[in-house]
């Protein structure tokens, strides 16, 4: 039937006042309406081939939907790996959905996470997520979100928040206004969300506000589930952190947790039983290490060793660090060498009086000269110029006036350098700093004039020989630098020597970021980038890096090789880390890379862990540069006390390694995501969409790359179905069974009519069984639950039912390849006798279907209960714990309320509906 030209189910008819009403779902949004009777029309058959493939191709796509235990993976656009859709089943099969994703660095737990949400939203199950992750990676979880997953995040930075507050706060209205509802989907950043205890200069009121528009109102907000990335950073020294009040305060009121870790334990039982306890506080209770058996209901960690891809074959290729000692010439380099002597020269002077004067943040800003000195001549100059520019207007020289020099410096927090500590050295403090910084500058610029720069010349003819090396030309190679003036100096020298560059930089915003890694795909050779694209861009299609500055935290340089070292990467990642001859930066590199590394391949651990980046404490890393800066008599001696206290940390690392539950090879089963990437699902779908294009009078042209462009009723769209295209095409439009349009074209099936003639198809070579081939559609329904079930059916004119013919048909109409023409389309009076015994031989055959599926149905709704009351249960006890009276109050009575009125429908939906729709008949003559 139609209702305004779409098409509905009649699911009743009255009388009321003499006027027939129906009772219909508009099968498009599933939309549920009263209407006329009159005003409903049956819908014509105009039967052709197209019509018929039509009906068969949006059947099976129906079918195999309803069979799978997951869609997710279907749903994304992309297919994930063996372990992801192994962790994605743990999670869906267990009676809670509180989790401690633990798998190693690089094994794509953002993805497992976004599988997870996607997959609790398709089935219902929430609707309002928040998302906690480092202010540096925000924009990366919402462009995976986006781009992976179509699921659209909304950032609250800390300035917005302030901004919202400041707002609503002076909303004088009835009802108080909580901004955290506005929107169903954030990310937020953990600094950004913590409480305040105190803030200096801040009165008591000015807290209690801050706190009030942060964590109490996110507490407030309903959230359904709660994402807490780099969850080992909440943990905290204690049970008072700040951090760790934020997470624990979420967890108890969120019902359901997903926490993502590569190194929950960090080497301490008492830190790893505060994350452990943020999922069931109960459960973790003891002061004593749970056993494996305990938390395998509640952590999932795979380790890289296991990693497979598609076919079994593992996913993870070698890495190679190699240092690319980069030596100063007496004569073609002799500039540069004086140049970076005398600024040093300047550096320790001017630290000296930091020190001398308690001025913290001269203090720092020469730490960033000297980094700066060992990047680029061009990048000192720059800032020495700003400097003397600030003091001559008498303005105080702060490290976020240089922040258009680095990118880091915005994000580096002041605690990060300790200027205590150091040992002294017997140096002088700066006098007449005008004067001296005019000839740094005429110096810097003399040698800017006359030689270049040494790092870009070593590179230039290393490049080179790789080109040679791996005969490419057009070789693939990133340049990694902290300081922007060095990245604009490089790009102009190799533009200038022909080769073709693009950049990435933190002033840029994500879609240039984005637009400059295309061009580099596609066009460029060398990409030339500042740490900004460390935190949101893959680079897989490239595997040669140069970190031509280091960054004094070794971390930085595992994150920028982890760019190309992804899942993904096919080709052994090659990584150089360039050192000119200069004694500061080399004697610290030899602690940092070198010794550091005989260390960690000692013990056996992965120098890309987060086990690292836990136990390395970036202040003490910044002393000893300052140590080999101001007195490097005392550097060995700081350099062997840095290293036994790493060593100490890392055994203390191995000590809880063993304790967490890990998934074996022989759970990963590489075949299930080999039936996703494989799936005939996107074949379908692109088939579906030209016979419904063909029988709507629709035109659809497909170009080589497989961008459709689709008019149809009035409407332009232009679509694929290779997520690689979508994403790489703006306005293409990735299509995937949860689309608007496909949902809209799947929706438009009648139920069919024989009063409009049953359509005959003939064999071209006249060996088929003659009888009636048709398509069903079973159901079993309440009012919480649906299972659906579709069946093609061959009844032959004996009487007989052949099932692997009936199926044999429907895969050769499926493909195309049936050798069958449309000839006529017969009355139902024609072949009333065959029509009776097909519906005699369905009958059983319907009832029997639908006896299966209300056994599923039983089942499913009993471990639906189960599952119900476990959660109602475990958010009742974490709702007591929560210290604010008012709020524990309200909740605990909602919690209950809820759980009351659902206990009420489940026990009313018990009853199971039984459905049968008749999609398709087609006489077959032999």
């Amino acid at each position: 039937m139609l209702y305004k030209g779409k098409a509905v189910e009649v699911l009743g008819t009255k009388e009321v006042f003499g006027e027939q009403v129906a009772w219909i779902r508009i099968l498009e949004n599933n939309d549920f309406k009263q209407v006329a009777l009159e005003e409903l029309e049956h819908s014509s058959s105009n039967f052709s081939l197209a019509h018929l493939r039509f009906i068969a191709i949006a059947a099976k796509i129906k079918d195999e939907v309803a069979k799978k235990n997951i869609l997710a993976p279907y749903e994304s656009s992309l297919i994930p790996l063996p372990h992801q859709i192994l962790v994605l089943e743990k999670v869906m099969q267990s009676t809670q959905n509180r989790f401690l994703l633990a798998d190693e660095v690089g094994m794509g737990k953002t993805i497992e996470a976004g599988l997870i949400l996607k997959e609790l939203k398709l089935r219902g199950d929430i609707k309002r997520i928040l998302v906690i992750v480092p202010k540096s990676a925000m924009l990366q979880w919402q462009s995976e979100l986006k781009e992976h997953f179509n699921e659209v995040f909304h950032i609250y930075d800390s300035e917005l928040i302030t901004s919202l507050a400041r707002t609503f706060s002076n909303i004088n209205a009835d009802q108080e206004f909580n901004f955290w509802e506005q929107h169903n989907q954030i990310i937020v950043s953990t600094d950004a969300l913590k409480p305040l205890e105190r803030r200096q200069g801040w009165p008591q009121e000015r807290i209690d506000e801050y706190n009030k528009y942060r964590m109490e109102a996110v507490l407030n907000a309903n959230f359904d589930l709660v994402v807490i990335d780099e969850v080992h950073k909440m943990g905290g020294a204690n049970q008072l952190v700040s951090r760790y009040l934020l997470a624990q305060a979420l967890c108890n009121t969120v019902p359901n947790a997903l926490l993502l870790s590569a190194t929950p334990h960090r080497g301490k039982s008492d830190h790893f039983r505060r994350i452990l306890q943020l999922l069931d506080s109960d459960a973790f209770a003891s002061e004593e290490l749970p056993e494996i058996a305990e938390l395998e209901p509640y952590v999932i960690r795979t380790e890289k060793r296991l990693a497979v891809d598609y076919e079994g074959n593992k996913l993870f290729n070698e890495r190679e660090t190699e240092r690319f000692d980069v030596y100063l010439d007496d004569e073609r380099h002799r500039r540069q060498k004086a140049l970076y002597n005398a600024v040093t020269d300047y550096v320790i002077k001017g630290f000296n009086t930091a020190r001398r004067t308690n001025n913290q943040a001269t203090g720092l800003i020469m730490i960033l000269f000297q980094r700066l000195v060992s990047s680029s001549t061009a990048a000192i100059l720059s800032a020495m110029q700003g400097r003397l520019e600030r003091l001559r207007n008498a303005e105080d020289d702060e490290l976020e006036d240089y922040q258009s020099e680095s990118d880091a410096t915005a994000d580096e927090p002041l605690d990060t350098f300790d200027l205590e500590g150091v040992y002294a050295n017997s140096a002088g403090a700066l006098v007449d700093e005008d004067s001296l910084l005019q000839q740094l500058i005429a110096q810097a610029q003399e040698c800017l004039r006359v030689e270049t720069d040494a790092k870009a010349e070593a590179f230039i003819s290393k490049y080179k020989v790789l080109q040679q090396e791996y005969s490419n030309p057009d070789l693939k190679t990133i340049i990694f630098t902290e300081f922007r003036t060095t990245q604009k100096m490089l790009k102009e020298l190799l533009e200038e020597r022909g080769y073709r560059c693009a950049i990435i930089n933190g002033s840029q915003e994500l879609d240039e970021r984005k637009a400059a890694l295309g061009k580099f795909r596609n066009q460029a050779q060398i990409l030339i980038a500042t740490d900004a694209a460390g935190e949101s861009l893959n680079m897989q299609f490239c595997h040669i890096i140069f970190n031509y500055d280091l960054p004094w935290n070794p971390m930085m340089i595992e994150q920028r090789i982890g760019r190309v070292d992804r899942i993904g990467q096919k080709h052994k990642v090659k990584a150089y880390n360039m050192l000119t001859d200069n004694s500061v930066d080399q004697r610290v590199y030899e602690v940092i890379e070198e010794k550091l590394t005989n260390i960690i391949e000692q013990l056996g651990i992965d120098k890309t862990s987060d086990v690292l980046d836990s136990a390395i404490d970036l202040k003490k890393v910044n002393k000893l540069y300052l140590q080999s800066l101001l007195d490097p008599t005392k550097f060995e001696f700081a350099g062997d006390k840095w290293l036994n206290e790493i060593k100490g940390k890392l055994r203390d690392y191995q000590s809880t390694e063993g304790i967490l539950p890990k998934v074996q090879e022989s759970e990963i089963e590489y075949k299930k995501a080999a039936d996703v990437k494989h799936s005939p699902l996107p074949v379908w779908l692109e088939d579906l969409l030209v016979q419904y294009c063909a029988i709507h009078n629709g035109k659809v042209e497909r170009n080589l790359a497989g961008i459709y462009d689709i008019q149809l009723n009035g409407l332009k769209q232009r679509v694929t179905f290779e997520q690689e295209l979508a994403l790489s095409e703006p306005g293409v439009e990735h299509l995937t069974l949860q689309h608007d349009t496909i949902r809209r074209i799947l929706s438009d099936i009648n139920e069919y009519n024989y009063t409009h003639g049953i359509p005959v198809l003939r064999s071209r070579n006249n060996d088929e069984t003659p009888g009636i081939w048709s398509i069903w559609q079973i159901s079993a329904q309440n009012s919480a639950e649906r299972k659906v079930i579709y069946h093609s059916y061959f009844v032959a004119d004996n009487g007989k039912m052949y099932a692997a013919y009936a199926n044999d048909i429907w895969n050769r109409i499926l493909s195309g390849n049936h050798q069958l023409d449309l000839v006529d389309v017969c009355s139902a009076e024609g072949i009333e006798s065959l029509i009776t015994q097909e519906k005699e031989v369905l009958r059983s055959y319907h009832f029997n279907a639908f006896q299966n599926l209300e056994a599923d149905m039983s089942a499913m709704m009993e471990a639906r209960r189960t599952k119900r009351v476990k959660s109602f249960e475990f958010q009742a006890s974490r709702i007591n714990k929560i210290g604010i009276e008012n709020i524990r109050f309200s909740k605990l009575k909602r919690l209950q309320a809820e759980h009351d009125k659902w206990l009420a429908e489940f026990k009313a939906s018990k009853k199971v509906i039984p459905g049968v729709k008749h999609l398709l008949s087609v006489r077959i003559d032999g």
